[in-house]
């Protein structure tokens, strides 16, 4: 029977861009969030923001300018990361069954902003804004890149985006309609405008402006809603007989998922237990075998409080000694990256034997009462966990992942 592996991790974060300086950052604990350079934050409600330091993405594919958004280049380059980390080369991907799924939030906002503004004050835009700033602009130029001809599309159910158009790419091979697939997602979404939005929503911190190293504390009774962030993750998954025979270092086998819609606040812990049950259920794992939760978290006081929920609702007491952990304790929430860079962290875990901590927690909340692997990771055997997504509108998602 066919199994979906993945072969190949294309991570761009704000702690770190590439697989080991990602991975490092991660077990050092060390958060990548900082004062908004981007823009001058200076009279905003909240000054911090998870950003991707250009220098790091231009030292691996420069970027060229106002022909393309930033978003879809941080996509496009971790897209390299991972075609380069599963030694396949365009060639190979071009003339293979390939197909891309990109995940993606919004279109690029500092894009759209910046020609809107030249629009006002001449009155007439560039002729790429369209072809550089619609939602599907990174699928379509990766596919330019790679020369794929198959299966590109692009999903968008917020920030659960990413980590289902990789859930898409493992069923178009499980259908048999690709042998190869690049997959995940990535946002750009630091503006003025778009962090206040997220601020007056509650969505977003305004109480740490002068530590943003401590501002993302998900599980912190202290939590002040989830930092904004930027960045993507893409990572290369296969059928399972072409990555054997061709000999591909496997990261991790696709075991199952699902996929539920909560329709209002009342309903997500029951729509979170839907989704983690699925994808238990379809990896064939008895709640006993599963040794990591890798949880969406982003620092949000109800989100936190409900996913914990969910976890002790699906294990029951067996919930107390699972290690829990939010990478987006120093990632921040970068949208449609969230996932596939949950899913890159995981893999990891995997390999290495080892758990990322949850960063800044120093005030238990009695609501949330689980093992979070404070402020330091830890050496562990995992060979099953699990990765949470949830995405603005209510659509969840949850994947196990198991070693190869």
């Amino acid at each position: 029977m066919a199994e979906v592996v993945i072969t190949g991790l294309g991570p761009v974060a704000p702690n770190g861009v590439g697989k080991e300086s990602f991975w490092n950052a991660l077990k050092e604990g060390k958060s990548g969030i900082r004062r908004i350079s981007r823009f001058d934050p200076d009279g905003s409600i909240s000054r911090i923001a998870g950003e991707v330091p250009p220098e790091w993405v231009e030292a691996i594919s420069p970027f060229p300018g106002t022909k393309r958004a930033w978003s879809t280049h941080m996509v496009i380059t971790a897209a390299h990361l991972a075609m380069d980390d599963a030694g396949i080369s365009k060639a190979e991907f071009s003339k293979s069954l390939s197909g891309i799924y990109v995940g993606i939030s919004t279109n690029d906002m500092e894009f759209g902003e910046r020609e809107y503004e030249t629009f006002k004050h001449s009155g007439s835009t560039k002729a790429n804004v369209i072809s550089s700033s619609f939602p599907h602009a990174a699928a379509s130029e990766i596919a330019g890149e790679f020369k794929c001809a198959g299966r590109v599309m692009t999903v968008s159910t917020a920030c659960s985006s990413g980590i289902l158009s990789i859930i898409s790419g493992a069923e178009s091979i499980l259908r048999g309609e690709n042998d190869l697939v690049l997959a995940g997602g990535g946002d750009a979404p630091l503006t003025p405008f778009v962090v206040s939005c997220f601020s007056s929503a509650g969505l977003h911190p305004t109480s740490y402006n002068d530590s943003p190293l401590m501002a993302s504390r998900p599980f912190d009774a202290k939590r002040d809603g989830g930092v904004l962030s930027e960045g993507a993750g893409m990572i290369v998954i296969e059928n399972s007989e072409r990555a054997r025979l061709r000999g591909a270092k496997v990261y991790a086998r696709i075991s199952g998922w699902g996929v539920a819609n909560a329709t209002s606040p009342l309903s997500v812990t029951l729509s979170f237990v839907s989704s983690i049950t699925q994808a238990l259920q379809k990896a064939k794992l008895p709640l006993n075998m599963l040794d990591y939760i890798c949880a969406h978290a982003p620092g949000i006081k109800f989100t936190d409080k409900v996913e914990t929920e969910a976890i002790k609702n699906v294990f029951g007491q067996y919930a107390y000694n699972l290690p829990v952990s939010s990478i987006k304790s120093m990632i921040g929430n970068p949208l449609s990256a969230a996932g596939p860079l949950q899913v890159i962290t995981t893999a990891l875990v995997i390999q290495n034997k080892f758990i990322p901590p949850t960063v800044n927690y120093e005030h238990p909340d009695p609501a949330c009462d689980l093992d979070y692997v404070p402020n330091r990771g830890r050496v562990a055997r995992v060979r099953n966990a699990l990765i949470n997504l949830l995405g603005v509108g209510g659509c969840i998602v949850s994947m196990v992942i198991t070693e190869p």
